[in-house]
C-alpha cells in the first residue's frame, strides 16, 4: 500500500472515531439532561404545568408516581357541573342549590383535611384561602367560601364575572394539585430508572467494547483496561433505582471528559484555570509541610546522637557511585577560585581595610606623632604602611599560589586539613560536646520553626512559652531514654 493511501486510510479511520466519541458524548449530555430534568420535576411542576407543553405532565406524572387528587378533582367536577347547569337553566334553577350547598361542604373539607398537604402544596391552599378572603373581603376563609357559593351572592355580583374570578385565580392552584403513590420500600414512587436502564445498558456495552479493544492493542488486563476509563462507571449505576436520584449528577465527570475528547467543548483552558487554583491553594501549605517534616527528621536524628554518629560516619565504608570524592573536589574548586579570582577582585579592599587598622593602631604613638611635626614628613609614615601592607599581601598571595601550584605544598596542605578534620570530628564525638552541640541545634530548629513556619498559629506571647515549655519537655524525655 502506498504511503499516500495508508495516511488517507488512518485519517477515515480517525474521523470515524471522532464521529463515534460525539455520538457518544451527545448521548451522555442527553442522559445527564434527562438526571436533571427528573430532579426538578417536582419542585419545578408548577412551572412546566403552566408554561410547558401539556404532554410533558401526561408522560412525565406517572414516571413520578403522580396522579389527579380524588377531593380537589372532583370539586372542579362540580364546578364544570354547577356552569353547565347555570348557563343551560340559568341560577335559579332547582338543580342550582344542591350543587351550590356541595361546593360549600367541599370547600370546608379541603380547609379541614388539607388535600395539598401529600405534595407538599400546603402554600397553594394558604394562597387560594387568601385570595378568597380579599375577595370576599372576610377574615374566616370558611365563611368566605360559604358566602361565595350562595345563590345570593352570585345573584347580586354577577355570576359570570366570580366565575372568571375562581377560573384564574383559584382553578389553576387546584388543579396543579396532585396525589403521589407510595412504592412498597415505604418512599414516593420514582419510575425513572425505566428510563435511565436503556443509556445504562448502551454506556455498558461502549465499556465493554472500549475495554476489549483497550486491552487488545496494550496488552493490558481486563481490570487495568477497564480501570483506564474509571469515570464511565457513573453512568453504570442506577442511582435512581438505588434511591439516591441525586447522587446521578456524578455523571457529569465522564460528561465533561467525553465533550473534551471528542472536541465538542474545548476544557483545556478550564481544566488549566482550576489546576492553576488548586496548586496555588495547597504549593504554601505542602511546601510548609514537607520543610516542616524536614526539620522534625533532621530534630530526630540529632536527638538520637546523630552528632556522635555523624562524626564516626568516616569509620563506616562510603559508597562511592563514580570513583570521585566529590568533597574534595570541591574543596580544591573553591580554594582555586577564592585564590585566582576573588581574593585578586577583593585585594584593593583589603589593603585598604589593613591600611586603616594600621594607622588607627599607631596615630596614637609618640614616634608616629614626632615624625608628622617634622617638615616634609607629614605623609611619609601614611606611605611606608601602604607599602608594608602591599608588600605583605602580594608576598601572601605568592605563598598561597605556592602553595597550590606546588605539589608538595599542596600535598602538606592536604595533610594538614585531613588531620583537623579527624581532630575536630573526635572533640566534636566527645560525650559532653555531642550532647551539648545536639541540644544547641534541635533548639535552633525548634525555634526555626516557630519563628518562620507556625508564627501565624501563635497569637500572643503565652502561646510562645507554651511552645517553648513543649519542646523542653520533649527534649527532656529525649534525653532520659
Amino acid at each position: 500500500m502506498k504511503p499516500s493511501q495508508r495516511q488517507k486510510k488512518n485519517t477515515s479511520k480517525r474521523n470515524r472515531s471522532l464521529w463515534f466519541e460525539k455520538l457518544m458524548a451527545i448521548l451522555a449530555v442527553l442522559d445527564v439532561g434527562l438526571v436533571l430534568f427528573d430532579l426538578s420535576y417536582i419542585s419545578w411542576r408548577n412551572f412546566y404545568y403552566r408554561y410547558g407543553p401539556e404532554a410533558i405532565h401526561q408522560w412525565y406524572d406517572p414516571i413520578k408516581g403522580i396522579e389527579p387528587h380524588r377531593d380537589t378533582e372532583k370539586y372542579l367536577d362540580t364546578v364544570d357541573e354547577f356552569r353547565a347547569e347555570v348557563a343551560a337553566n340559568g341560577i335559579n334553577s332547582e338543580e342550582v342549590a344542591p350543587l351550590l350547598e356541595e361546593l360549600g361542604d367541599r370547600s370546608e373539607t379541603m380547609i379541614d383535611e388539607n388535600p395539598f398537604q401529600i405534595a407538599d402544596k400546603t402554600g397553594d391552599l394558604e394562597r387560594i384561602k387568601n385570595r378568597m378572603r380579599d375577595r370576599l373581603n372576610n377574615e374566616s376563609a370558611k365563611d368566605s367560601f360559604d358566602e361565595f357559593w350562595s345563590r345570593d351572592y352570585l345573584t347580586s355580583n354577577s355570576w359570570q364575572d366570580e366565575m372568571d374570578f375562581f377560573e384564574s385565580e383559584i382553578r389553576p392552584q387546584l388543579e396543579m394539585n396532585y396525589f403521589r403513590s407510595i412504592s412498597i420500600r415505604g418512599t414516593f414512587t420514582d419510575r425513572f430508572w425505566q428510563i435511565d436502564v436503556w443509556f445504562i445498558l448502551i454506556f455498558a456495552l461502549e465499556l465493554l467494547a472500549r475495554t476489549w479493544t483497550i486491552s487488545r492493542r496494550t496488552k493490558l488486563s481486563w481490570r487495568d483496561a477497564w480501570l483506564l476509563r474509571w469515570y464511565d462507571f457513573f453512568l453504570l449505576i442506577p442511582f435512581s433505582g438505588l434511591g439516591f436520584p441525586v447522587f446521578a449528577l456524578t455523571r457529569l465527570i465522564p460528561v465533561a471528559v467525553r465533550l473534551d475528547q471528542s472536541n465538542l467543548v474545548d476544557l483545556k483552558p478550564l481544566r488549566r484555570k482550576i489546576n492553576q487554583g488548586v496548586v496555588a491553594a495547597l504549593a504554601g501549605e505542602i511546601t510548609e509541610t514537607v520543610v516542616v517534616r524536614v526539620i522534625d527528621r533532621l530534630q530526630d536524628a540529632i536527638e538520637n546522637d546523630g552528632v556522635a554518629n555523624l562524626v564516626r560516619s568516616s569509620d563506616r565504608q562510603y559508597i562511592d557511585i563514580n570513583d570521585r570524592n566529590e568533597v574534595e573536589i570541591l574543596s580544591q574548586q573553591l580554594v582555586r577560585m577564592s585564590l585566582y579570582e576573588v581574593f585578586p577582585e577583593i585585594k584593593p579592599d583589603l589593603e585598604a581595610l589593613l591600611l586603616h587598622s594600621l594607622t588607627s593602631g599607631v596615630k596614637d604613638m609618640p614616634l608616629y606623632q614626632n615624625l608628622q611635626n617634622l617638615p616634609g614628613m607629614q605623609d611619609q609614615p601614611e606611605q611606608l604602611a601602604r607599602e608594608v601592607i602591599r608588600r605583605t599581601t602580594d608576598s601572601l598571595y605568592d605563598i598561597l599560589k605556592g602553595m597550590i601550584e606546588d605539589p608538595v605544598g599542596a600535598e602538606l596542605f592536604n595533610n594538614m586539613a585531613q588531620n583537623f578534620t579527624k581532630v575536630m570530628q573526635r572533640e566534636i564525638g566527645q560525650p559532653d560536646n555531642a550532647a551539648e552541640i545536639q541540644i544547641l541545634l534541635s533548639d535552633f530548629l525548634e525555634e526555626m520553626k516557630i519563628n518562620y513556619f507556625r508564627r501565624e498559629e501563635i497569637e500572643d506571647v503565652e502561646d510562645f512559652e507554651a511552645v517553648i515549655e513543649e519542646t523542653r519537655q520533649l527534649r527532656e524525655a529525649a534525653q532520659k531514654k
